[in-house]
């Protein structure tokens, strides 16, 4: 069965660690649930950048399964071509034991959909904000190449 999910971003829980590196919330919605957590943060533009590279090669069809880690904590998200071509997600809990805390079916222009809006939103919050670095350059250039990789597939 598909449902609707998506990957959601939460700007206005922001900031920039001293380090440089951007952190905002981050989430995988399930509509009545999310994973990690409805209120998780996380270094954003590091993990999109990850989102963007897995789902590019999902649709170049380099792999049928990549494997998304979030940075803070021990949870990955796996993405998975079906038979049917649709894209399961397993989020799974990381530790002695791995722990599949959700599971879905999505059409992948829903899931692509999503991960090109969290980029977009959390490279205008970087431009806003001054907030300049190599991650924000990558995500950027992995953001176009997925983005060139849609449209081919789309015309």
């Amino acid at each position: 069965m598909r449902q609707t999910i998506a990957l959601k971003i939460n700007p206005k829980s922001s900031g920039r660690s001293q380090a440089g590196v951007v952190w905002a919330g981050l989430c995988v919605d399930f509509g009545d649930r999310a994973f990690p957590d409805p209120r998780w943060s996380d270094f954003v533009v590091v993990v999109l950048t990850w989102w963007v590279d897995a789902s590019t090669s999902l649709l170049r069809g380099k792999s049928r399964r990549q494997e998304v880690m979030f940075m803070e904590g021990p949870f990955a998200v796996v993405v998975e071509v079906t038979a049917a071509g649709a894209w399961r997600l397993t989020c799974v809990e990381r530790g002695l034991r791995n722990v599949t805390r959700e599971q879905g079916t999505i059409e992948p222009k829903e899931l692509l959909s999503s991960v090109v809006s969290c980029a977009e939103i959390a490279l205008e919050l970087c431009r806003a904000n001054g907030w300049c670095s190599a991650d924000a350059d990558a995500l950027n250039c992995g953001l176009r190449a997925l983005e060139e990789e849609i449209a081919m597939k789309t015309n």
